[in-house]
């Protein structure tokens, strides 16, 4: 039996260094609070201008501005990991 070193083999496995699974758990983490965030974020923002609309609040014309200044940003982010993901998939398929 040899003594273990701090990675995760498995017989079809080479052992990864233990900086490389610490990045893993880190990122995994990472992934998690992110997505928890965004959801928890929509959620309340939706919330709050329901809130405002059932009380016929004015609402003003920056609100609405902010919220498509947002949207823009959410959808750059969203093109650039589709872009990543279809990248890193056409590697591994040539």
């Amino acid at each position: 039996m040899t003594p273990s070193s701090g990675s995760h083999e498995t017989p079809h496995q080479p052992a990864k260094p233990a900086k490389a699974v610490w990045r893993a758990a880190e990122t995994k983490a990472i992934l998690e609070e992110l997505s928890n965030s965004l959801r928890r974020s929509l959620a309340d923002h939706q919330t709050m201008l329901d809130v405002l609309l059932q009380r016929r609040a004015e609402l003003p014309l920056e609100l609405g501005e902010l919220f498509e200044d947002a949207s823009n940003a959410y959808m750059e982010m969203s093109e650039r990991i589709s872009q990543r993901f279809l990248s890193a998939r056409n590697t591994l398929l040539e």
